[in-house]
């Protein structure tokens, strides 16, 4: 059976996903360019903070789009991979440790959304 081509709410999901990532990322990257002490709104003279503001938006944006036509469950479940990509990130760019406990928790996360990706893969194929 050929495959079929991504559809465009599995490619804005995606993409909601990846920017929602990115987001944080730059966020906490922004936040800590800021000094001790300093008021909260200092970080707003952050770039890194700036294209976190944007990344959350553009990640808004995309969800939006991937829910006019994705059953929100199935947009939900998959959307909890944000909960592997961010401490990834924060591992492989901010380098920030993972301890053990937290990586049995990544491959649980893993897991749950591959089951959940089948199970809406299965329901897509019959519409």
């Amino acid at each position: 059976m050929p495959r079929r081509p991504l559809s465009t709410a599995t490619v804005q999901l995606a993409a909601s996903i990846v920017l929602f990532a990115a987001a944080q990322l730059l966020l906490k990257r922004g936040a800590g360019a800021v000094p001790e002490g300093a008021f909260n709104f200092a970080a707003l003279t952050s770039a890194w903070v700036w294209a976190g503001i944007v990344a959350e938006i553009a990640s808004l944006v995309t969800w939006l789009g991937a829910l006019r036509t994705m059953p929100l469950g199935v947009a939900y479940n998959i959307g909890g991979i944000t909960h592997v990509l961010i401490p990834l990130g924060c591992w492989g760019w901010l380098g920030e440790s993972i301890p053990p406990l937290r990586w049995a928790g990544i491959g649980l996360v893993i897991a749950g959304v591959v089951l959940s990706a089948r199970s809406a893969a299965a329901v897509e194929e019959r519409l």
